[in-house]
C-alpha cells in the first residue's frame, strides 16, 4: 500500500461511479463506523449507492500515514444534500445544505506484496 493506492481510492470515491470504487474492495471485506458493521463488497457499494442519490459525498485525505498493509487517514467529508433530506445522523438538511464531518479511515489490505484492495475498514468520528 502507498499513498498514491489511497489517493486513487478517494478520487474513485468522489467520482460517484459504484464501478470505479468496487476495484478497491475485496469480495469480503468489512466496514465498520458509527452505523454498524458492512460486511461484503455488494453491502458496501448499496450504501454507497443510497448516500451518492440524496448526497454529494466529497472526502478530502488531510492526513495519511501508511504503516505496511495498513494505512490511517483523517478526512474532511463534507455531504451537500441533492433534495431535501428528512434525517440523516439525526438532523434534517435541505436541497444544497452541507453537513462536514471529520473522520478517521482506517484501511486494511491483505498482507500478500500484490494484493491491492480492502479487507477491512473501519471509519470513526472525530470530535
Amino acid at each position: 500500500m502507498n499513498r498514491q493506492f489511497i489517493e486513487a481510492y478517494y478520487a474513485a470515491y468522489n467520482s460517484e461511479d459504484p464501478t470505479l470504487l468496487q476495484k478497491f474492495y475485496a469480495d469480503d471485506v468489512v466496514l465498520i463506523s458509527a452505523q454498524g458493521e458492512l460486511r461484503g463488497a455488494a453491502a458496501i457499494l448499496a450504501t454507497y449507492r443510497f448516500l451518492t442519490e440524496q448526497f454529494y459525498d466529497r472526502m478530502t485525505p488531510e492526513q495519511i500515514v501508511i504503516d505496511g498493509n495498513t494505512a490511517v487517514v483523517d478526512i474532511i467529508d463534507i455531504f451537500t444534500a441533492k433534495r431535501d433530506v428528512a434525517d440523516f445522523m439525526g438532523m434534517a438538511l435541505r436541497a444544497g445544505e452541507t453537513l462536514e464531518l471529520r473522520l478517521r479511515g482506517t484501511y486494511t489490505v491483505a498482507a500478500a506484496v500484490n494484493d491491492k484492495k480492502f479487507t477491512r475498514i473501519v471509519i470513526e468520528l472525530l470530535a
